[in-house]
């Protein structure tokens, strides 16, 4: 009990200092947890370690990622013989939804992927109900199979055990159910539906169909950059057997699953969690400085034990096990903090990291918590107390001037601490700055959609006329927009309707094509421009989404196939042609794989299709003159987003009850969500960041307050010779701020070189960060004299210092 004793004693120390490392390991564990939820525990694959996403890459093209073809699987297949099995699948789900309709409910939009069949054998699982995909599901002319999700045989199908062989609905379609999928399983992500990948003979054999990307297993014991090499070198190789179809440039990009699961969230991620460990370290510390402050206190005490014959590790252990009982009480404490931190975090982080929204406190988080609390006990309490036994404990025992030496050994040891402190508060703080420059860039960016209440839905034709598999009737789907908008356009209150191919911000996904420009310089460019966001649009969509048309004319419904093809361009395009010396309007240009010309009518604005960080060359041709189909629709008027989207289905379940709209989301709502993650980073860092700088504060406070203390009566002594007593204390705070300083020189060093690690991450800071460094070293040491300056003060100005 003698600890325990110990602790109440001095309970004020103990009990802040406990205070303080809850408040590490609670947001250390709460970070853990996330990390493990994403990152460490293993996906619902047999072996996830050996299964690679494979798709292409065009150097040439900059960042654009190239898909593959069908034939592709072959090649893949006779040629990779390290991949046991290989499959393809769309490279994203986007125009594949299905609209799922029962009895007489309203129809339900949900996505399904279209596979080969080997994809869940790759995949390491199978139904547990019914069977597999086979290769006769594949076959022109096969009767449509389905094999739905787990989560949709719940919330729609009742669950029913004896599903497997009826007939459901999908896009006016029956197709027979022939498994039910193991819980957790839903990849690509979000999938519900999975239907066999039906192509038909033109797809089969035409190489420049690229939609997919290949997904394969590896053979046992065969690594990963084995199989990138195969496969790269069978894709250098087919570009120069098929120039035709293929860039001489393009590469292999070959991606361990869990990191293509993960995508852009994995080093966010380890950044954070990276992040939390540093605000434990600084907790850490900050409670170090404040219990060997107190352990100094005990100095006398500790002396007159080791006089009456205790030994060195017997009073070790004591200081040891006051150190368990401190750190053990705030690992429960701050595991406790975890829990709701972790509950608080999923509800407000970001949707689109996956598998997050299943994080919660598990045994890998209690399990990290007793590896924090270990390491603080170690710190502590058995650095402070060998410090505090090495002292000359003899000299303890007398009063008089070595009270002097005694507070100079231990001040070092202490400075030692809050220099760490200091270092890991300013690389801490300056990191955090760094995103929120990167926020206030990214939020300050003109996205060219100045509507942020425009509310747009996922709308998929589907029926006979409207959709029918791979071939789409264009003038059954145009008379169809046509007659939406207009209603839509008649009804009061709406000031503003169209349809888009693929709404702004989206996601990455979005067709990409190349142009040629009708002059000879842009010709002979032709093959370094950067490709197209290629949108086709109805007239009145620049109006509702509120991009500025510069120069020339919107489309009307005369531009249709029977008139002259044209274009609208973003301006950056426009500035092409200027740089030659042409004016824009009048000009032609030709699209990648069209043998037509298309005559410019008009220059847009720029806007960020693909992302608010992502500038894009734009090109718009008018819907009637485009094959592909303009699957949202934008609505604007006076009313709120859900009485708007109430009148979308209204609307078409007047004209047609089998479709179904879907993903309702303002144009600001679409803006928010593309930058969560950057808000999400940037207010956790800050929130690290300034927790570092009070547990600094308090360090520095404590030390220097501490050093007072012990000093006291030499103080008092120099004083009653006529030595300034304001000198005296400044003479101890110098010292301290002094290694406060050395501190934050080497945090901001290491922040340095952090931002040139993690650079890409960052967007519009690298003018600023210079500015960024210096403010936070001045902030920092700011708070520090703050800190320091205010126990000084006081025993400047007291006059309980004597002699006594």
């Amino acid at each position: 009990m003698k600890p325990v004793r110990a602790i109440l004693r001095h309970k004020k120390t103990y009990l802040t200092a406990a205070g303080i490392l809850s408040l590490g390991i609670g947001m250390s564990v709460a970070m853990f947890t996330l990390v493990d939820a994403v990152l460490l525990r293993p996906l619902p694959f047999a072996r996830q370690q050996s299964i690679e996403v494979i798709w292409k890459v065009d150097p040439q093209a900059g960042k654009y990622v190239e898909e593959m073809a069908y034939p592709e699987l072959g090649d893949l297949q006779q040629n990779v013989h390290d991949l046991e099995y290989v499959a393809v699948m769309p490279t994203s789900l986007y125009g594949y939804a299905k609209a799922l309709q029962i009895e007489n409910h309203e129809p339900v939009q949900i996505e399904s992927a279209p596979v080969s069949h080997d994809f869940f054998r790759v995949l390491g699982v199978s139904p547990v109900l019914g069977r597999d995909f086979q290769a006769s599901d594949e076959r022109v002319g096969a009767a449509p199979v389905v094999i739905v999700s787990d989560r949709v045989w719940r919330e729609h199908l009742s669950a029913d055990p004896r599903i497997v062989g009826r007939m459901i609905r999908l896009n006016r379609e029956g197709y027979t159910v022939i498994g039910v999928m193991a819980a957790g399983v839903e990849f690509p992500r979000g999938a519900g539906f999975w239907v066999p990948l039906g192509v038909d003979q033109n797809v089969v054999e035409h190489r420049g169909a690229t939609f997919l990307q290949a997904i394969g297993l590896a053979r046992p014991g065969v690594p990963h950059e084995r199989i990138a090499a195969e496969v790269d070198t069978l894709v250098r190789r087919l570009a120069v057997e098929h120039p035709e179809a293929y860039p001489p440039s393009q590469r292999a990009v070959v991606t361990p699953l869990i990191n293509y699961w993960t995508g852009s969230s994995r080093i966010q991620l380890w950044i954070l969690l990276g992040a939390s460990v540093l605000l434990l370290a600084t907790s850490i510390l900050s409670a170090g400085i404040l219990i060997l402050s107190g352990i100094l206190a005990r100095r006398t005490e500790i002396a007159t034990r080791a006089a009456l014959g205790a030994q060195s590790r017997q009073i070790l252990a004591q200081l040891a096990a006051e150190g368990a009982l401190i750190a053990g009480s705030a690992a429960i404490a701050g595991t406790i903090l975890a829990s709701f931190v972790t509950a608080i975090l999923v509800r407000y982080a970001p949707s689109d990291i996956p598998r997050l929204a299943d994080a919660s406190l598990s045994w890998a988080g209690i399990g990290f918590s007793v590896v924090c609390a270990s390491l603080a006990a170690i710190i502590c309490t058995l650095i402070p107390g060998w410090a505090a036994i090495r002292l000359p404990l003899e000299s303890v025992l007398r009063e008089g001037g070595v009270r002097l030496s005694l507070s100079r050994r231990s001040l070092r040891t202490r400075n030692i601490f809050i220099l760490a402190q200091t270092a890991l508060t300013v690389a801490m703080l300056a990191i955090a700055g760094l995103f929120v420059l990167s926020y206030r860039s990214m939020i300050s960016t003109d996205t060219g959609f100045a509507n942020r209440d425009t509310l747009s839905l996922n709308l998929q034709l589907r029926g006979p006329g409207l959709f029918s598999g791979s071939a789409i009737a264009p003038p059954t789907r145009q008379s169809f927009y046509f007659h939406l908008l207009s209603r839509l356009r008649e009804t009061p209150g709406v000031l503003s309707a169209g349809a888009v191919l693929v709404r702004p911000l989206e996601g990455t996904i979005g067709w990409d094509r190349g142009y040629e420009l009708d002059f000879e310089a842009g010709r002979n460019k032709s093959s370094v421009l950067p490709k197209g966001n290629y949108e086709a649009i109805t007239p009145d969509y620049f109006r509702t989404v509120g991009t500025p048309l510069l120069e020339g004319r919107d489309f009307t419904e005369h531009d249709s196939e029977e008139s002259d093809p044209v274009v609208i361009i973003s301006r950056n395009l426009a500035q092409r042609f200027r740089a030659a010396g042409k004016q824009p309007l009048g000009r032609r240009i030709r699209l990648g794989g069209s043998p037509e010309w298309l005559k410019v009518v008009g220059v847009c604005a720029d806007a960020r299709y693909r992302g608010v960080t992502q500038e894009d060359v734009g090109l718009f041709v008018p819907y009637r003159q485009s094959r592909a189909s303009t699957n949202y629709l934008v609505i604007r008027g006076k009313q709120s987003a859900s009485e708007l989207g109430s009148l979308v289905r209204q609307t078409l379940a007047r004209m047609d009850p089998a479709q179904a709209a879907a993903g309702d989301a303002t144009i600001g709502k679409l803006v928010d969500a593309n930058t969560a993650r950057e808000k999400f980073n940037m207010i956790l860092l800050l929130w690290f960041g300034g927790c570092a700088v009070l547990l600094a504060m308090l360090g520095i406070y404590a030390v220097i307050a501490g050093a007072v203390a012990a000093r006291k009566r030499e103080i008092a002594i120099r004083a009653a010779l006529g030595a300034p007593r304001g000198r005296l204390v400044g003479s101890i705070v110098y010292r301290t701020l002094g290694f406060a300083l050395a501190g934050e020189l080497i945090g901001t060093a290491a922040a340095i070189l952090a931002y040139g690690r993690l650079s890409g991450l960052f967007y519009g800071v690298a003018p600023y960060r210079l500015y960024l460094f210096g403010s936070v070293v001045l902030f920092v040491l700011a708070a520090s004299l703050c800190a320091g300056c205010w126990p000084a003060w006081s025993a400047g100005e007291s006059r309980s210092m004597d002699l006594s």
